[in-house]
């Protein structure tokens, strides 16, 4: 028996402006609307490219919004519990046949009673309209017998119950047309209701779920706005066009720590701000790899740049979680000098005197370098690589785009290098994250890397059960991409909600897409 417990452009600034004022919100720090509801605006950098949760990651906005849920659900402390299962599933010996109980009283927002049966359904959805669920698991069979979930597996899954927290899983309502879920949302169990979805703007609309078994909704609507500039992030939040704003810039936060009217909870997270180096090009050459890696200063990034917001990134796993960061050995730390002297022993020299170095073989070197500005640091570790590297003579091109556009380029590899802060423990576990963006056939490897010990290791992760084990063989693995100069692990973040006084249970947690739920509140501000 098993149990897993930036100036912001005035056009710009009008359009969002604009965009408030339809949000039910007076801005004078009434929290109320014209007809004395209760309505709280969020706003955030981040947004959904769809709200169908078995689409890329469109599963977390199910969740953050709280649309859906997932069958468990990931603690503080990653460990992990039933939610809307109960806390007694189990596994035989070998993991491979995992058994859950629905509970009682669990509805959708439609009304319809939640069953093992639609908890199935649910589940088959995910591998037959979306692509990552194999990256996680592939059910032989799914069985259903009144609240009773059979999982059987044709390979060991100790972890299955961590992997079934994952928003990819979120539950939903399939005997309903799901034909423009894309667009008008699914039918969950969690406390709210998608009234509405601009697919355009990212703004999203919920209201309370009059049919939640979980008890009474606090809130009558929760507006969240997406904008990925941080000065209207800011001002927005200042002038109460905003009541709450997820992972304010670490260039701003200090004005609202300093004053008594606003609320900050804060917390490090699971997540690694990663540069990723695309191998289909210069980068394949692991010496400029290396050279990269070695005229990187990340302790002063971090110091300096990031106002000390973020931890220094040395491994893939983050400092939060005992996964090697004090242990491993990093070959490229930070040594301009080598730097320097790698370049020039595998032959890479300015030889047109531009100031910028070429290839051994004559050809001129431009990494674009890929990045989004929801999340604030961004920005300002590309700039900085673009500036250090230029120290050492290799021309690095930032190039700006908005969040799923540099998801979706992520996928094809359309890039030198591209930055991205990913979530690599969401499930309290950081095997199917590095299975998606680090293993042969990933849905997100487009960097070319392909290691057959790497490969081999998390294949080995896959079927041990062993905690201890487990963590032996991601720190094997994290070595080996270290030795291979597969990416730059450029900081740890911690994550943070800013709120105006009167807001309640708005959650900053280390899995990251738990932000509200039915006791999310706004008082008179």
């Amino acid at each position: 028996m098993k149990h897993f417990k930036i100036c912001a452009l005035i056009c710009s600034l009008v359009f969002i402006v604009t965009a408030f004022a339809a949000c039910g919100n007076s801005g004078d720090g009434d929290s109320s609307a014209a007809d004395g509801s209760k309505v709280l605006v969020i706003g955030s950098g981040q947004s959904a490219g769809t709200m169908d949760p078995v689409q890329a990651y469109d599963g977390w906005y199910a969740i953050r919004y709280g649309i859906g849920q997932t069958l468990t659900k990931m603690n503080d402390d990653m460990s992990i519990s039933g939610w809307l299962v109960e806390d007694d599933y189990s596994a035989n010996e070998d993991n491979t046949v995992w058994t859950f109980t629905v509970k009682d009283g669990v509805t959708f927002s439609n009304g319809t009673p939640l069953t093992a049966e639609l908890v199935k359904a649910s589940l088959e959805n995910v591998y037959t309209n979306g692509e990552r669920g194999p990256e996680y698991f592939t059910p032989a069979s799914i069985e259903a017998e009144g609240q009773t979930l059979t999982v059987t597996l044709d390979e060991p899954e100790p972890i299955l119950p961590n992997k079934l927290a994952d928003p990819l899983f979120t539950i939903i309502d399939t005997t309903v047309d799901n034909s423009d879920i894309a667009e008008s949302g699914p039918i969950g169990t969690g406390p709210f209701v998608m009234e509405s979805f601009d697919s355009t703007t990212k703004e999203c609309v919920v209201v309370k779920n009059e049919n939640y078994w979980g008890g009474d909704v606090a809130l009558d609507k929760i507006d969240f706005i997406y904008t990925e500039d941080q000065s209207n992030i800011t001002m927005a939040l200042q002038s109460g066009e905003f009541n709450a704003v997820y992972n304010m810039s670490m260039t701003d936060i200090g004005t609202f720590e300093e004053d008594d009217n606003y609320t900050i909870v804060s917390n490090a997270s699971g997540r690694t701000t990663i540069g990723f180096m695309n191998f289909n090009g210069a980068l394949g050459d692991i010496a400029l790899r290396q050279a990269i890696l070695r005229n990187l200063n990340k302790e002063e990034y971090c110091e300096s740049l990031l106002n000390g917001q973020y931890i220094p990134g040395v491994t893939l796993l983050t400092s939060a979680a005992d996964y090697g960061y004090d242990e491993l050995t990093d070959p490229n730390s930070y040594d301009p000098e080598a730097a320097a002297k790698l370049l020039d022993d595998a032959g890479y020299k300015d030889t047109d005197g531009d100031g910028y170095r070429e290839t051994p073989e004559g050809d001129q070197i431009d990494l674009r370098f890929v990045y989004y500005t929801g999340r604030p640091e961004q920005q300002i570790v590309v700039e900085a690589t673009q500036t250090d590297m230029k120290k050492i003579g290799i021309k690095v091109t930032p190039e700006v785009h908005d969040t799923q556009t540099v998801m979706d380029m992520q996928q094809t590899g359309d890039y030198d290098l591209l930055c991205m802060s990913i979530n690599m423990m969401n499930c309290g576990d950081p095997e199917n994250q590095i299975n998606t963006y680090f293993c042969e056939g990933g849905s997100y490897n487009a960097t070319g890397y392909d290691s057959a010990e790497f490969n081999r290791l998390m294949k080995e992760v896959h079927v041990t059960a062993d905690p201890e084990q487990r963590k032996d063989l991601v720190k094997q693995a994290e070595q080996v991409l270290l030795e291979d100069a597969v990416a730059i692990y450029y900081c740890y973040p911690i994550m943070n909600f800013v709120m105006q006084n009167g807001v309640e249970n708005v959650y900053s947690n280390p899995a990251d897409f738990y932000w509200v739920d039915e006791n999310t509140d706004i008082n008179e501000l």
